[in-house]
């Protein structure tokens, strides 16, 4: 006798219906038109890229057999991914799945750590200013409270050289005051291509669960089309302003929140919480000047 034929999976279990691959692929072009630009840029040409997407795309089928319950046989992987079988098997003996992490950079901790650690706050649950030398709360503390590997003298240095804080004498006393616009590292740094990866990938992440889940996520913007250069601007202005409007209320709101869970054995989550503007020249409106809303957490 021979083997009972396999269960197929059934193709109506999805929970709601998927966007068409011709339709995903459209939007994927306006999507990497900006990105590819970057990638000319510093660069890198297209065979380069398609080396990188090789371990993503195999990455990805493995994640998504794993979630619908199927294994991730060499076979399985290539199908899904059409990545060649002997690439799926140099990727499983080259390990390349560890290398999608990237180590954050120390810098980028300190301030992290400065903008939600509530001894370091000010009234008004900003990074204040703080004495370079000295028992907490002070600069020296702060470094040490992320790496005692590093001196505390070497990444304030490194801060300095990348225009995020300022030393000031105060009374005699050396005082490390932050930029208060927030973490904006300088064009080309490494910590800015960081924060442009980390942000436009949860971006990224929020709004294709929109698309393939069923728990919409918040994923939202407000455009306008046929409006001046100088109502542009005061637009960006605008959103400037609600924007620091808000982020002090998330970080307060957050430091409280990581205060409350720190220690607990569940407290294993992670949030992201953005806003961009962009805004540019474009073709004369035929039409009187419109406004609307694109919500995909509705759809």
């Amino acid at each position: 006798m021979g083997r009972p034929p396999r269960h197929l999976p059934d193709s109506k279990s999805s929970p709601r219906p998927l966007p068409q691959a011709d339709d995903a692929l459209s939007a994927l072009r306006t999507i990497l038109s900006p990105l590819v630009r970057l990638l000319l840029a510093t660069g890198v040409d297209y065979t380069r890229l398609a080396a990188e997407l090789k371990p993503l795309f195999i990455e990805q089928a493995r994640q998504e057999l794993l979630r619908s319950g199927g294994k991730d046989t060499d076979s399985a992987l290539s199908l899904l991914s059409g990545v060649h079988r002997k690439d799926v098997r140099k990727w499983r003996e080259s390990g390349l799945a560890d290398s999608i992490s990237k180590e954050v950079s120390l810098s980028t901790q300190v301030y992290a750590r400065w903008a939600h650690d509530s001894q370091y706050l000010d009234r008004r649950r900003r990074p204040k200013p703080l004495p370079r030398l000295g028992t907490a709360p002070s600069f020296d503390s702060l470094a040490l409270s992320v790496t005692k590997d590093v001196r505390p003298y070497t990444i304030l240095a490194e801060l300095l050289r990348l225009g995020l804080v300022e030393v000031e004498d105060r009374k005699g006393q050396e005082y490390v005051v932050p930029n208060r616009d927030g973490f904006i590292p300088p064009a080309g740094s490494r910590e800015l291509i960081e924060l442009f990866g980390h942000n436009l990938a949860d971006h990224a992440d929020a709004a294709v669960a929109n698309l393939l889940d069923s728990q919409p996520r918040l994923e939202q913007s407000v455009f306008a089309d046929g409006i001046t250069a100088e109502s542009a601007a005061r637009l960006s202005e605008l959103a400037r302003k609600l924007w620091n409007q808000m982020r002090a209320e998330m970080i307060a709101e957050a430091s409280r929140l990581y205060e409350h869970d720190r220690g607990r054995s569940d407290a294993s989550h992670r949030m992201r919480f953005g806003s961009y503007y962009w805004d540019e020249p474009g073709m004369p409106a035929a039409d009187p000047p419109s406004a609307g809303s694109k919500a995909s957490e509705d759809d």
